[in-house]
């Protein structure tokens, strides 16, 4: 479920950041690694690099710039829209471990 769920999110984010002029400039030239830990399920990770978000592999990578964890219900509850995503963040429901520009960036991910 919560692979799915970052698939389509992965998805949406690069339709919207391709047709978007602002994001697109807001992201041109930055890369960064993401890694997505379930709190009790597993970890997924991507790259996303100017502007685009590819290669979603399952499994922890070391040192990773971002790093967000929740449980597989905070993530059902963001895919349903139940949940949005600053609110999980500020309920301490979903964690992120990175620079606070990169947390900001981020809700557009989701």
């Amino acid at each position: 479920m919560v692979e799915q769920f970052l698939k389509d999110s992965i998805d949406r984010f690069n339709k919207k950041a391709a047709e978007d002029p602002k994001l697109a400039k807001e992201l041109a030239g930055i890369k960064r690694t993401v890694m997505i830990e379930v709190t009790d399920g597993d970890s997924y990770n991507f790259v996303l690099d100017n502007a685009r978000a590819d290669g979603l592999a399952k499994g922890k990578i070391d040192s990773p710039d971002i790093k967000v964890s929740a449980s597989t219900e905070t993530f059902k509850q963001l895919q349903s829209g139940e949940l949005r995503v600053m609110k999980a963040y500020a309920m301490r429901k979903i964690q992120v471990k990175a620079p606070l520009e990169d947390v900001l960036r981020l809700r557009k991910f989701f």
